[in-house]
């Protein structure tokens, strides 16, 4: 397969950038939490395991084709390491001829938020590497198979379907968060980007109103990029925040506190 040329790479890198900053400001997943860490950097916390049992779906993005047998194939459970090889990182980064392979922005150690039911991840797109790559920031012995003497394997990136296919095909951004976790939450869901409903129902009205929108915004753009095989599940769920959301425009209507609203967010632009 002949290389992709750089100018390309790097449109697709600004591209999925932009979609980083897009997805990582929305609030209210069901199975996993975001916080953005400079431009460059996502941190996602994935839940280990759903509090309602739920069936086990395949991520049938485009590039992205995961069964049962695969997902179970990735599982450390199953004996498979889960990290590029450092030989394969050295080739991969550009800074072989010196020894470097892909290191993230600082060490997993650094990470103080550590919480047992969930598994953290670093989705980054550097620009020195030219392509994201996944990193695991805790709870590394549910994805990965870690020798404890080898504590640089714990910062090594994830091997996933998703960032090796990523130069030659259009994956996005909700397709790598899509496959961790299919890989992460036990059992799987069958809508990775469930939305929870209840975190809206118990927000401020301008807070549901600005949240749910976004909600609404970013659901649209990953049923737009699919076909996936949670796209009917998505479209259930975004009927249901749509319908919220204009409840809430509504609701600030009829308070009439509306036109102070619209004139606050004027004088912030």
């Amino acid at each position: 397969m002949a290389a992709v040329p750089k100018e390309v790479t790097k449109k697709k890198l600004t591209t999925f950038l932009a979609e980083l900053l897009k997805i990582g400001c929305v609030k209210g997943f069901k199975h996993f939490a975001m916080h953005l860490r400079g431009r460059e950097e996502l941190i996602c916390s994935i839940v280990n395991k759903p509090s309602v049992p739920i069936l086990l779906s395949a991520s049938n993005s485009p590039g992205v084709s995961m069964n049962r047998n695969t997902l179970q194939m990735l599982l450390p459970r199953d004996g498979a390491p889960r990290t590029l090889n450092q030989k394969l990182q050295r080739r991969l980064s550009g800074y072989g001829f010196i020894n470097v392979g892909l290191p993230p922005a600082s060490p997993s150690d650094e990470e103080v938020d550590h919480d047992e039911n969930t598994t953290m991840f670093l989705i980054a797109g550097y620009s020195k590497y030219s392509c994201p790559y996944v990193w695991v920031r805790s709870n590394h012995e549910r994805i990965i198979l870690c020798d404890p003497k080898m504590a640089p394997e714990k910062d090594f990136p994830l091997n996933l379907i998703t960032t090796s296919e990523w130069r030659e095909k259009d994956i996005k951004v909700w397709d790598v968060i899509a496959e961790l976790v299919n890989i992460c939450a036990d059992p799987c869901p069958a809508n990775p980007f469930e939305v929870d409903f209840d975190y809206f129902e118990a927000l401020p009205l301008v807070e549901k109103y600005l949240a749910s929108g976004a909600m609404v915004n970013i659901l649209r753009k990953i049923i737009s990029t699919g076909p996936h095989g949670y796209d009917k599940r998505i479209l259930k769920n975004l009927q249901t925040i749509s319908s919220l959301h204009f409840h809430s425009l509504g609701e600030l209507s009829e308070e009439g506190r509306l036109p102070l609203f619209q004139e606050s967010l004027s004088t912030t632009k």
